[in-house]
């Protein structure tokens, strides 16, 4: 993976789709021998594995002299300097990732290409955390995707530049205390994400919901509160000094229309409603009729609470309602009208870990497993390679296989399949 990622050479964005499909090949035909002997992997080889991957992956974009995304070499250093010369910066980001970029810059000195490299070393932890928590499920699947979720090389650009890995890990440490039952550190890690980016807060609104209707209010009250408790304690000293900043961060997408990333944009595209202005990139706002975003927000709302009534539904099966909650910020990101590509280092920590729980044999796993990873293909096509011209066709794969994925545990949590 390595190799072929060194033939991509320095360019971070527009660059060959050769390599991000070889890397493809090369990943579906290792999992594919390793899923034949799934049975022998080991928790601390995995570990070490992914940790070395991840760390490798760094070290060869720094040795390449690969450019850094924006994000992480303008935006978290100019909001962790802010933050750390005692004011609060005008940011779309909740204070939780505030936070992490004042910890990039206090340990690099504070340039932008330094925290860029200390962002990028910072993420790797929270990568192989990831997979632990995935893994300590300890079901009979759960081994191999861990495996995928440490290791899979087409989210390793996001992992580097973006933070989404913190929320991620956030995430499956949840997921797993709430398999184990232990309600308040579950809403402890759900508040934790949630005040790093918002959507894994809607993992313990689906818990929530499900604890509820399983008649067990007392373990719903103890999730909520200590979700409430935790999320509160990193936004309400911001937000006592800086209210209007803290808000912004919860509000600043609210006046954006459809985007050309978005889910909304390619069948708008295919019927002649949308288009993308010239040299507008395709994370900019699409021009698109004015009912485009309220039919956005529509379908978005209904999805989330589809999948909080399927929540209500799986009363009495808690890995059933673990899986579900796993998906609920999927469906939130997947439906919304603004997208981002890295979203995706989310959905394969959620994906995986509701699998582990929901596959009844290998087959299941396998076919799953080429949806998430045929999904993250077409998302790296899509960005940072951004395949000429029809980069929208990515783009609509993407959506289809990342819509498939998170149909089929939904629909598996409330209707299981015999043993």
């Amino acid at each position: 993976m390595l190799v072929l990622e060194g033939f991509r050479g320095s360019a971070t964005i527009e660059t060959s789709a050769v390599w991000p499909v070889l890397q493809f090949l090369v990943g579906v035909v290792t999992f594919a021998i390793v899923w034949r002997g799934q049975d022998r992997l080991r928790l601390v080889p995995v570990l070490l594995l992914a940790l070395g991957f991840q760390l490798g992956w760094v070290a060869l974009h720094l040795a390449l002299g690969v450019a850094s995304d924006f994000d992480s070499r303008i935006i978290y250093a100019q909001q962790g300097n802010q933050l750390l010369h005692g004011s609060y910066p005008s940011s779309e980001y909740p204070p939780g990732a505030v936070l992490l970029f004042a910890f990039d810059a206090l340990v690099s000195g504070g340039s932008g290409e330094g925290v860029r490299v200390a962002h990028a070393f910072a993420m790797v932890p929270f990568q192989v955390a990831i997979a632990a928590g995935i893994w300590l499920l300890r079901t009979p699947y759960s081994r191999w995707f861990a495996a995928l979720a440490g290791l899979w090389p087409l989210d390793a650009f996001f992992v580097e530049f973006k933070y989404d890995p913190a929320p991620a890990a956030a995430l499956v440490v949840g997921l797993l205390l709430a398999l184990r039952g232990r309600w308040g550190w579950a809403g402890a890690a759900f508040g934790i994400g949630a005040a790093l980016k918002l959507t894994p807060g809607l993992a313990a609104l689906a818990l929530a919901v499900w604890l509820v209707a399983s008649s067990r209010p007392r373990d719903a009250a103890r999730l909520a509160l200590s979700f409430a408790a935790v999320f509160a304690a990193v936004n309400v000293v911001f937000a006592s000094i800086w209210p209007g900043r803290v808000a912004h961060a919860y509000t600043a997408q609210g006046a954006r229309g459809v985007t050309g990333e978005s889910l909304y944009y390619v069948p708008l595209k295919l019927l002649g409603r949308a288009a993308l202005p010239p040299n507008q990139p395709i994370w900019g706002g699409a021009v698109a009729p004015h009912w485009a975003n309220a039919a956005a927000v529509t379908v978005q709302v209904a999805c989330v609470l589809a999948v909080l009534a399927a929540a209500a539904l799986a009363r009495g099966r808690l890995e059933a309602a673990v899986a579900i909650a796993a998906t609920a910020p999927v469906v939130f990101l997947l439906t919304s009208r603004v997208f981002s590509p890295q979203y995706l280092v989310l959905f394969v920590a959620a994906w995986a870990a509701a699998a582990s729980l929901l596959v009844v044999g290998r087959r299941e796993q396998a076919l799953l497993a080429l949806a998430i990873g045929g999904a993250t293909l077409a998302n790296v096509l899509v960005y940072p390679t951004l395949t000429p011209t029809y980069w929208w066709v990515a783009s609509g794969a993407m959506f289809v296989l990342a819509s498939a994925a998170t149909l089929w545990i939904v629909v598996r949590a409330v209707a299981p399949a015999p043993a």
